[in-house]
């Protein structure tokens, strides 16, 4: 099946985001205006309603869902690749396929008995 790409661009000439890295961490910076805002609260309180979380633990939430649900649809979309498309994307990425292995693991004994008792 040939998957269809999809492009879509998104205005963001007047959007203000910063990040800045200090080692381990990573700190995520969004201005937004007054309207974003009062969206941003809407939706907030919509979501956890009397409940209180902060804003940043918020934020957490929406970024770590709205990624994951991405990865879903990547994953989704490269599962309907064939395996020709699968590996000129990754070849355009830079990416190496994933090797699958076979690791042979030690199988328990169901009834475990030692040779001492036996004799």
């Amino acid at each position: 099946m040939k998957v269809q790409k999809k492009q879509f661009s998104l205005k963001t000439d007047d959007w203000v985001f910063k990040t800045r890295s200090e080692g381990r961490r990573m700190k995520i910076y969004i201005k937004l205006s007054k309207a974003e805002s009062q969206q941003w609260a809407s939706i907030k309180s919509a979501v956890i309603g009397q409940g209180t979380m902060s804003d940043g633990e918020f934020a957490k939430i929406m970024l770590f869902r709205g990624l994951n649900g991405f990865m879903d649809d990547l994953n989704k979309a490269m599962d309907e690749m064939s395996a020709e498309e699968k590996a000129e994307v990754l070849k355009e990425a830079g990416v190496e396929a994933e090797v699958e292995l076979e690791i042979p693991v030690a199988e328990e004994d169901e009834n475990p008995q030692s040779s001492d008792a036996q004799g």
